[in-house]
């Protein structure tokens, strides 16, 4: 009966869906009471589908296995945590969790434009429901979540050992927060088009609605990167997975159109390329999901391999992207503010980061489905992998990174360097403290690089930030709007901080990570740099639903514990599966990583054991890139406040 109420409420929300479509079309004022009623029932979308994503999350929970989803992806002894996870581990589920997320942020969005024109706000609205009218269609025609089975079995065949982590629990929902908070920019882009009044102002719209979603994303990639690191027991932190890159892109197209809105912002420049990056970011969002669920790539979290089911995705893609071009095409703007760009112009560096992060997304979207162009074209199977992306995206990176403490410095509209000193001063000023690293060793030339970036952005952000807080000693003095460009100084200082402890994390862990791959027996020890390992011994142990082998190596420096490690290999009955869990000893410098690999004999196992410096900077530089994303949500607050006074 629950799934039955599930599925209901699905149908629901499509046929309720269909109806706001049509009132959104024939939006007037003859019809003013049909209309505000059915404004009334906006909210209600949202809350049929949340409904029936609750009710298929029960049918999870009750291992009800008459239901083909959970027979396929269940298992009656799975922890509960991984029952309620599983609702979203698979195609159907996560389809429905999708449209459930676009359906909030079209609540959201409602709830926060009253102030803003009627027109405006029912094409954005009506492009919205647009998009979940076609994937609730393609929901309930192919991949209805809460499908019979007609013959039920006794028990789950289980969701992907692989998938059964703590990570998958938020990992997902926040990457969806990301991907499908993009849907807003597109169709507000297209909402403004289809306005056609060039006196409407959608840049707040567009700088509000582009950090949300670029919030959720980076958490989302920063949480399927770290799941990656100590899941799938390879020692890496970025694998150029196809399903990894997928969430890279659209991510990449935002950041481009988050830097574009400040032209447009403050020049009233580039409305037009705001509004085609506003497109292209959701775009890459769908065929990111086509990608993933069309069988065309194959990847260890690759969802689906219906060549059906992706063939209707490529046609909602198509017509998605297509109409929205074609729109983009006839209604664009055609007034011309052209800017004066020279060399100490911040008007000029930003566009050199729009085209040097377009380039990359340009290269990182190549990589992804060249093998896939090769077999259609040559029938041949080949592989693209990390040493493609490094050889190809390192350069533009490094371009990117040496602007971006020239680009906060500059002014708007400059025509000569102001700050040229200060510049020079700290460009001098990092590379001798670079240098200074030979006295440790030899230094390769991309290690060199990597470490004078680093210390390029840090220290440029960090004297940002100083200038940032200057406001706060006069805060009795000035009016509230002081504090709320220091908000934005500070979102954006934060953010540009952690994008160089990123690099200084990529660049320490690349150059000189240790790795040592031995046989060894129980009671031997070994030594992996100036660490002493001691193979304690083998444990073996039954869980609910797994079977475990545990190893216990102990850890010592100079005589003393440094901890113990207990990595791990899994057998999943209901599968037949095993898996590799790595044992990890995070430390403020370094990771100790172990992975228990074959057993050789009686007493003797494959051991890897890594060694990965500085690795934590890395998840620190990602959060606080996140971070000053929502810092600089907070001058929104601040402004409304100052309205309101």
């Amino acid at each position: 009966m629950v799934i039955e109420l599930g599925h209901f409420f699905l149908i629901a929300a499509f046929c309720l869906n269909l109806g706001l479509i049509a009132n959104c079309v024939v939006h007037r004022p003859s019809l003013v009471g049909f209309t505000n009623f059915f404004d009334r029932l906006e909210s209600l979308l949202f809350i049929l589908l949340a409904i029936s994503f609750l009710f298929l999350i029960v049918s999870f929970i009750t291992s009800d296995f008459s239901v083909k989803l959970i027979a396929n992806n269940s298992h009656s002894l799975k922890p509960l945590l991984y029952k309620v996870a599983g609702a979203w581990g698979n195609h159907e589920g996560s389809m429905l969790l999708w449209v459930l997320i676009m359906s909030l942020y079209l609540f959201l969005f409602q709830l926060s434009s009253n102030n803003y024109s009627k027109k405006l706000v029912n094409n954005v609205v009506l492009v919205q429901l647009s998009i979940i009218a076609l994937f609730l269609c393609y929901l309930l025609v192919l991949s209805n979540p809460f499908e019979r089975l007609d013959f039920p079995p006794l028990d789950g065949q289980d969701l992907n050992p692989i998938l059964q982590d703590v990570l998958l629990v938020a990992h997902p929902p926040v990457l969806y927060l990301g991907y499908l908070g993009l849907s807003i920019p597109f169709s507000l882009a297209l909402g403004y088009l289809l306005t056609n009044d060039d006196k409407i102002n959608i840049v707040r719209l567009l700088r509000f609605w582009s950090l949300v979603p670029f919030v959720f994303l980076t958490l989302g990639i920063l949480l399927g990167s770290i799941w990656a690191y100590y899941e799938l027991g390879w020692g890496g932190w970025w694998f150029w997975d196809p399903v990894e890159n997928v969430s890279l892109l659209p991510w990449l197209l935002n950041l481009s159109l988050i830097h574009s809105v400040l032209i447009l912002e403050r020049r009233s420049s580039l409305l037009n390329w705001s509004i085609l990056l506003s497109i292209m970011g959701f775009s890459f969002s769908m065929i990111g999901t086509f990608i993933v669920r069309s069988g065309l790539i194959t990847s260890v979290h690759a969802f689906a391999n219906d060549p059906s089911r992706g063939l209707f995705i490529l046609l909602i893609i198509f017509l998605a992207i297509s109409s929205s071009l074609l729109i983009f095409v006839t209604k664009r703007s055609n007034s011309k503010n052209l800017m004066k760009l020279n060399i100490a112009s911040k008007e000029l560096w930003i566009l050199f980061q729009n085209l040097t992060l377009l380039v990359i997304a340009s290269i990182v979207f190549l990589g992804t489905i060249w093998p896939f162009i090769v077999e259609v074209v040559f029938s041949e199977q080949v592989s693209v992998g990390e040493p493609f992306y490094e050889v190809s995206l390192t350069p533009f990176i490094i371009i990117f990174a040496f602007m971006l403490p020239i680009a906060s410095k500059v002014g708007w509209g400059g025509k000569k360097f102001s700050d040229s000193t200060k510049i020079l001063s700290l460009f001098f000023i990092c590379l001798a403290l670079s240098t200074s690293g030979f006295t440790w060793g030899f230094l390769g030339l991309l290690t060199f690089i990597g470490l004078f970036l680093s210390l390029w952005v840090c220290l440029g952000s960090t004297i940002e930030l100083y200038s940032s807080f200057q406001p706060y000693s006069s805060i009795f003095k000035r009016n509230r709007g002081s504090l709320t460009i220091n908000f934005r100084l500070m979102g954006r200082t934060c953010a540009h901080f952690g994008f160089g402890l990123l690099i200084f994390g990529v660049t320490a862990v690349t150059s000189w990570e240790t790795e040592d791959i031995r046989h060894v027996k129980v009671g031997d020890s070994f030594f992996v740099k100036s660490y002493q390992i001691v193979f304690k011994g083998i444990d073996y142990s039954v869980e609910k639903n797994f079977k475990r082998v545990s190893g216990s190596f102990e850890v010592m420096r100079n005589n003393k514990s440094i901890g113990i490690l207990f990595p791990e290999k899994r057998l999943y009955p209901s599968r037949n599966e095993v898996t590799t869990e790595a044992s990890i000893k995070p430390t403020v410098f370094n990771d100790f990583y172990m992975v228990l690999g074959n057993k050789l004999d009686e007493n003797a196992w494959v051991v890897r054991t890594y060694i990965k410096p500085f690795i934590s900077f890395i998840w620190l530089g990602v959060i606080m890139i996140s971070l000053g994303a929502g810092l600089s949500l907070l001058s929104f607050t601040t402004n409304r406040n100052r309205s309101r006074a």
